[in-house]
C-alpha cells in the first residue's frame, strides 16, 4: 500500500470532516428502520463493487513488472520502452491525483467515477489487443487516466453513503480489501501471465468492470455537486508539473542507448527543470494553487515528504529491475517471480497496523529510522544476488524490505497527517499522492539509468571476447538474456547475464546506502513527535469511580 492509499484511509477522512463542518448528517431523522437496513445492504454491495475496481487498479500497477519480460520477448523492445510501459500508467494517474478530488466535488463523484471506469476499460482493451509496444504504452496511459479518477473517488463515495457511526467499520473493511490486493496481487498477476498470457492481465479488466459499472450505478447514491469557488482546480499547475516529470523521466530513460553528455539525454532533463521553475513562479502568483503551500512548510511535513519521495523512488525502481533480473537471468517463471516478491507485500500488510503502536511508544523519528534501516538491509540483501541465487533467498530479502516498509511508511504518513489542519487534509493528501506517483516514475528512470551505465561498463569488459559484442549492448542493458542465448549462444548469454546482474545489484547497493543515510537523518530530524505521553498511556481515573 502506497502513501496515497494510506492518506485516503486516514481516520480523519477529509470528506467526512467536510460534511460534519457543513452540518450535514449522512442520515436524516426521517429515515425509517427499513431504509437504514437497505442502506447497510447497499453499502456492502457498493463496497464489493468499488473494491473490485480498486483491486484492478492496484493489480495493473503491481503486476506490470512481472509481465515485462514476457512483453519484451514478444515485442523485442529495449529498456526505455519497458520503462514507459510502467511510467505511462503512473504519469497519467499522477496528473489527476490532485484535480480529481476537487473535480469530483464540483461535478459529482459518482458521475466522474463512472467516467473514469469507462476510460479504464477502454485503456485495458487497447492494452490487451496492442499489436506493438507503442500502442501498449498509449493504452497504459489511457488506463492511468481512468485509474486516477477511480482511486481518488472510490472511498469518498463510500464514506458519504453510510451512517456516520459506520464509517470506521467501512474504512476497516476497505483497508482489508486494498491490503489483500497489495499482498496477493503479484502472485495473481504472475499466475495469470504464466498460464493465460500477459494480454489477459488487461483483458480481465474489461469483463470484471462490465459487472462493476452497473453495480455502482445501482448501489452508489448520487451526490450533490459543490460548484463553489473553493473547489476550483489548478489545471495549469498540475499540467506544468506533469510535463516536467515527463521530460525529466524521458531524458533519463535515454541513458539506455546514449551517454549522459548527449543532447537526447540532457536537453529533456534541463527542459524539465525549466518547466518546474515556471511552475514555481506560477504557484506564487496564482489564486488557485496545487495545494496549501503554507501547510506543506509546517514541520515535520517537509522531512516526511522527502523521506516518502526517496522510498517511492527506490521501491519502484528496484522492483522493476529485480523482476527483470529474476526472470531473464535466474530463469524464474512469472509465477515464481510473483512468489519471490510476495513476502514484501505480505509483511507490509502485517506490519502496517503495528507501526502506529511503535510510534506511540518511541516516537516518529525512531520508528521511521527502524523502518528505513530495515528497508536498507533488505536492499543490501538483494544486492547480493548472483546467477545461482535461489527463490527462498530472494523471497527472504523481499520480506525484510516489507517489514521495513510496513513499519516506516505508515509512520511517515501519520507524521505528516497529524500536522495538517483537518480542513486541509483532502488537498494535502491529494498533493502527497501526486508526489508519491511522481517519485515512483522518477525512481524507475533513475534506478534504470544507474543500472544501464553500470551494465554497459561491465559488458564492454566481459563481452570483449564475443564477436560483435558492441552491437549487443542495447539488448544487454535491457536484460534480454534469453534472446541473446537464442541468437548468440551460451558464452554471450553468460557474459550478458553477469553484466546485467552486476548493473542491477550495483543500483540496489546505491539505493541501500541512500536509504540507510535517510534512516539516520530521520532519527534526529523527526525526533519524538507522535510519542504518547504517560498520562495518555495510563489515564488517571476520576475520584469516586471505584
Amino acid at each position: 500500500m502506497d502513501l496515497a492509499q494510506l492518506s485516503r484511509i486516514h481516520p480523519n477522512n477529509p470528506d467526512v470532516v467536510a460534511a460534519k463542518a457543513r452540518g450535514k448528517s449522512p442520515e436524516s431523522h426521517s429515515d425509517s428502520k427499513s431504509s437504514k437496513v437497505r442502506m447497510g445492504l447497499a453499502s456492502h454491495i457498493a463496497l464489493i463493487a468499488l473494491a473490485t475496481g480498486q483491486f484492478l487498479v492496484g493489480l495493473d500497477l503491481s503486476v506490470m513488472s512481472v509481465a515485462l519480460p514476457s512483453i519484451q520477448k514478444e515485442f523485442g523492445v529495449g529498456m526505455a520502452q519497458m520503462e514507459w510501459a510502467m511510467m505511462a500508467y503512473m504519469v497519467a494517474g499522477a496528473a489527476l491525483a490532485v484535480p480529481a478530488g476537487a473535480l469530483g466535488d464540483r461535478t459529482g463523484r459518482r458521475r466522474l467515477y463512472l467516467i473514469g471506469t469507462s476510460i479504464f476499460v477502454v485503456g485495458s482493451a487497447i492494452s490487451a489487443l496492442s499489436p506493438d509496444m507503442g500502442v501498449l504504452i498509449v493504452g497504459r496511459a489511457i488506463q492511468g487516466v481512468g485509474s486516477g479518477f477511480m482511486g481518488t473517488l472510490a472511498l469518498a463515495m463510500l464514506t458519504s453513503a453510510v451512517a456516520h457511526d459506520q464509517i470506521a467499520k467501512l474504512i476497516g473493511l476497505w483497508t482489508a480489501v486494498t491490503s489483500g490486493a497489495s499482498a496477493f496481487g503479484p502472485i495473481i498477476g504472475g499466475a495469470m501471465v504464466e498460464f493465460l498470457g500477459w494480454r489477459w492481465m488487461f483483458g480481465i479488466n474489461v469483463f470484471l468492470m462490465a459487472a462493476v459499472i452497473p453495480l455502482v450505478i445501482r448501489e452508489v447514491p448520487k451526490d450533490i455537486p459543490d460548484g463553489s469557488e473553493k473547489r476550483r482546480v489548478d489545471w495549469l499547475g498540475s499540467s506544468l508539473l506533469t510535463v516536467a516529470m515527463i521530460l525529466v523521466a524521458g531524458g533519463l530513460s535515454m541513458l539506455e542507448t546514449s551517454k549522459y553528455y548527449e543532447p537526447i539525454v540532457y536537453v529533456p532533463v534541463a527542459a524539465g527543470f525549466v518547466v518546474l521553475l515556471i511552475m514555481v513562479m506560477q504557484q506564487r502568483h496564482s489564486l488557485i494553487k496545487l495545494t496549501n503551500w503554507a501547510s506543506i512548510k509546517v514541520a515535520p511535513i517537509p522531512a516526511t515528504l522527502t523521506i516518502s519521495v526517496l522510498l517511492s523512488m527506490v521501491l519502484a525502481g528496484a522492483m522493476m529491475q529485480q523482476m527483470l533480473l529474476v526472470q531473464n537471468v535466474l530463469g524464474f517463471t512469472p509465477l515464481l517471480a510473483g512468489i519471490s516478491s510476495f513476502g514484501a507485500s505480505l509483511m507490509l500488510v502485517v506490519c502496517s497496523p503495528i507501526s502506529p503502536r511503535i510510534m506511540g511508544r518511541i516516537g516518529l523519528g525512531p520508528t521511521t529510522c527502524i523502518g528505513l534501516g530495515t528497508v536498507a538491509i533488505g536492499l543490501f540483501g538483494l544486492h547480493l544476488t548472483t546467477d545461482t541465487t535461489g527463490l527462498l533467498q530472494i523471497a527472504f530479502w523481499f520480506g525484510v524490505m516489507g517489514v521495513g516498509i510496513g513499519v516506516g511508511m505508515p509512520a511517515v504518513s501519520a507524521g505528516a497527517m497529524m500536522s495538517i489542519p483537518r480542513d486541509q487534509m483532502g488537498t494535502i493528501s491529494g498533493f502527497m499522492g501526486l508526489i508519491g506517483s511522481i517519485s515512483a516514475v522518477l525512481g524507475i528512470s533513475v534506478v534504470g539509468a544507474i543500472s544501464a551505465v553500470r551494465v554497459t561498463s561491465v559488458w564492454l569488459v566481459e563481452g570483449a571476447q564475443i564477436s560483435g559484442y558492441e552491437s549487443l549492448t542495447d539488448e544487454v542493458v535491457s536484460g534480454a538474456i534469453p534472446e541473446i542465448l537464442a541468437t548468440n549462444g551460451q558464452d554471450a548469454a553468460t557474459a550478458a547475464g553477469l553484466s546485467y546482474t552486476v548493473g542491477v545489484t550495483t543500483a540496489l547497493m546505491i539505493a541501500a546506502v541512500g536509504v540507510a543515510i535517510a534512516a539516520i537523518v530521520a532519527l534526529f530530524l523527526l525526533g519524538s513527535r507522535g510519542k504518547a505521553t504517560k498520562a495518555a498511556e495510563h489515564p488517571v481515573e476520576p475520584a469516586g469511580t471505584q
